[in-house]
């Protein structure tokens, strides 16, 4: 052979061992984090390419459509990933602490007791004082749970007049004599008070018995330990690291340390009901949470050496200064940075090697308590199958089923026939749909970073003079488009209301053209749908320019008034502009961002309506607002109000930014406002 040939060929048998790039999928809010660990210089060659997608959801999708190559992903995305059609998954590297870089599972549950307490069972545990680490927790909350629900003499979790989630504090709170469960029991506030006064004996152990919510001393893993040392407590329910934490004992690279409290007083309680000595080498776990890690298809096994390399390199490299590409792209942590090569394995399997598919699936008893939303589009049905699935893995119940009908009048319908549970309607036609079909309102949309209600509400200009409707008669308008109910429901129906003008089918645009005589802008007052008749529209649209933009509008002078959304707000100068305060009485003015307390009226979001004969409302609505909840700070999992599948708006608004209870709606003024507009041939 050439000698010359040799580097070339060299290159060639490198080049088959290697893939490049590797595809890495990304949540499109950390595209610019990942495009900066791109730029971060490693030993290996390997090469990454970031690929965005809408969360780590679409990433799966992603993964498995060979758009992407792995994804960064936690135990319940793992569960996610088992339930994809024609998925073919593997975990190949883990992500682990320095302090336990050979454990085999991210923590081990364990039940810690007394040396000499009485029992040689798990059914001894009815009747005692036990110590958690916290609601919805996994070892202090999930995993007992799971276990307990097994035992006979575990109190029934399956009454449907009542929610799951109440079902579990119920039953806890009737198995054991008093507890210590701190947290957020349910996403609404008065229903997380209501329970906390009603199974108070959940709350008795704790250092804030009356708070019963973080922080306390007697709550988390080393907490849970110290109440059950320290506090009356004769059970606790924890993870082994937190064990050997407490009583000073050696783990992993830890070495022992000096402590006040004596090991040689407290037992594991194992499942057979038999007790090991807590620092036993082989503590009796109940249960484990698997570690983080990477998930790719399986192609990547062909070309894994390289990646894995890769990856421990950028590890190591963010270790020290912890850049965000660390953590939101990597999805490595303070303390868990260490990345382990483990023999590639599939999601479903690696659950199961911790039981933790059955921690996921531990159910309330059978029938199973689902709750059906509503929808009206094959894309509204997919988001909603993914909620479903995704929802389910956190631990979320009810079960959300989703149902399809063809309209919305069809859902509201299919609602008021049990055929579901749940239908959402837009703006002034909530009020009219619940009295029309029996339904009433259970929760809707918030929005803004206050995530409160939109409302409608009337700006001008700071310099301008005036302060009452009345002193912008003859004025010129500017409003958001025709149909909005800001733009033109809200300013109509305030003006009939006061009787500034009057109300005649077919003719209120028309009077409200002339009110404001000097001309407006109503973008769309023009289209043959909006002006059947042929009516001169002239003067609403004598201010409008080609952008249509109530702001610009004013900006440019050519409106003393603009109707806009509070959501809008966000888009006007603070110094240049203020609100009238049409609500008062008085009048004046206010600055902008007082909307809530200056405005024309609340305006009604996207409400989803219930039946009144069906389950509680508690029950409806804790999913869907548990889902809000987990995702507010944590869009990258699941970003629920944007973007899906390429449309805007599917089930939620893209503009909202949560849920929330309707208990301060006030829908007989919406069914006031209703009524008023679809007198006007408006609605």
């Amino acid at each position: 052979m050439n000698l010359k040939y040799i580097p070339c060929l060299i290159a060639l048998i490198v080049c088959v061992h290697c893939k490049s790039p590797y595809k890495i999928c990304v949540p499109a809010q950390f595209l610019k984090d990942c495009e900066q660990m791109l730029e971060v210089e490693t030993k290996s060659k390997a090469t990454l390419e970031c690929v965005a997608a809408r969360d780590r959801m679409e990433c799966l999708s992603y993964v498995q459509q060979r758009q992407a190559d792995f994804v960064p992903v936690d135990p319940e995305d793992m569960y996610v990933a088992s339930k994809i059609p024609n998925q073919d998954f593997v975990l190949f590297q883990e992500y682990r602490t320095d302090d336990e870089p050979d454990a085999e599972f991210r923590y081990q549950a364990v039940i810690v007791v007394h040396k000499d307490l009485p029992i040689n069972s798990l059914d001894g545990l009815k009747g005692l004082k036990s110590c958690h680490t916290g609601v919805n927790r996994n070892v202090g909350y999930k995993i007992p749970l799971t276990m307990l629900m097994k035992r006979s003499v575990f109190p029934k979790m399956n009454d449907h007049t009542i929610s799951p989630k109440e079902n579990e504090l119920k039953a806890l709170s009737t198995f054991f004599k008093q507890s210590c469960i701190v947290g957020t029991w349910s996403p609404d506030p008065k229903t997380t008070s209501a329970w906390k006064q009603h199974y108070s004996q959940l709350c008795s152990l704790c250092q804030h018995p009356n708070k019963c919510d973080y922080p306390d001393d007697f709550s988390g893993y080393e907490g849970a330990l110290k109440c059950l040392a320290h506090n009356g407590g004769e059970v606790a329910f924890t993870k082994v690291f937190y064990v050997h934490k407490f009583f000073g004992l050696a783990l992993g690279t830890i070495p022992a340390h000096p402590s006040p409290e004596d090991p040689t007083n407290f037992r594991y309680l194992c499942v057979d009901g038999s007790k090991v000595p807590v620092g036993d080498k082989n503590p009796c776990s109940w249960a484990a949470r698997p570690w983080q890690g990477l998930l790719g298809h399986n192609d990547v096994l062909a070309q894994l050496s390289p990646l894995r390399e890769k990856i421990k390199q950028l590890s190591n490299a963010g270790a020290s200064t912890k850049p965000s590409w660390f953590t939101n792209v990597l999805g490595l942590s303070e303390k868990i940075h260490h990345v382990a090569d483990n023999i590639p394995i599939k999601p479903v399997d690696y659950l199961k090697k911790a039981n933790y598919t059955e921690v996921i699936e531990r159910g309330h008893g059978v029938p199973e308590l689902v709750v059906r939303m509503c929808v009206t589009s094959s894309v509204a049905l997919a988001k909603c199958r993914a909620m479903s699935v995704f929802a389910f893995s956190r631990d979320i119940r009810p079960i959300l089923d989703c149902v399809q009908e063809s309209s919305e009048k069809d859902c509201l319908r299919s609602v008021q026939d049990n055929g579901s549970d749940l239908a959402a309607v837009d703006d002034i036609r909530v009020a009219a749909a619940a009295k029309q079909y029996g339904l009433h309102p259970v929760f809707h949309e918030v929005y803004g970073e206050k995530k409160t209600p939109n409302y409608a509400v009337a700006v001008v200009k700071k310099g301008s003079t005036y302060t009452t409707i009345d002193d912008l008669r003859g004025k010129r308008s500017c409003h958001s488009s025709f149909g909005t109910f800001s733009g033109l429901h809200a300013p109509l129906f305030y003006l009939i209301n006061k009787g500034k003008i009057t109300s005649e089918p077919g003719q209120c645009v028309k009077k409200l053209s002339d009110f404001f005589s000097a001309g407006s802008c109503l973008p769309g007052v023009d289209k043959p749908e909006n002006n059947p008749k042929g009516d001169d529209i002239s003067m609403l649209k004598k201010q409008c320019a080609s952008d249509n933009n109530p702001l610009k509008c004013l900006q440019e002078g050519r409106g003393d008034i603009a109707f806009v959304s509070s959501a809008d707000l966000k888009d006007y100068d603070e110094s240049q502009y203020e609100l009238l305060c049409l609500n008062r009485e008085s009048g004046g003015r206010d600055k902008l961002s007082n909307f809530e307390t200056c405005n024309i009226v609340m305006a009604p979001s996207r409400t989803w309506l219930a039946s009144k004969t069906s389950m509680s409302d508690v029950s409806i609505a804790h999913t869907p607002l548990s889902l809000a909840q987990l995702l507010d700070t944590r869009s990258d999992l699941f970003n629920i109000y944007g973007e899906f599948l390429k449309n805007n708006n599917v089930l939620f608004n893209n503009a909202a930014k949560g849920l929330a209870t309707t208990e301060k709606f006030d829908f007989d003024k919406f069914k006031t406002i209703h009524d008023v507009i679809s007198n006007c041939g408006l609605v």
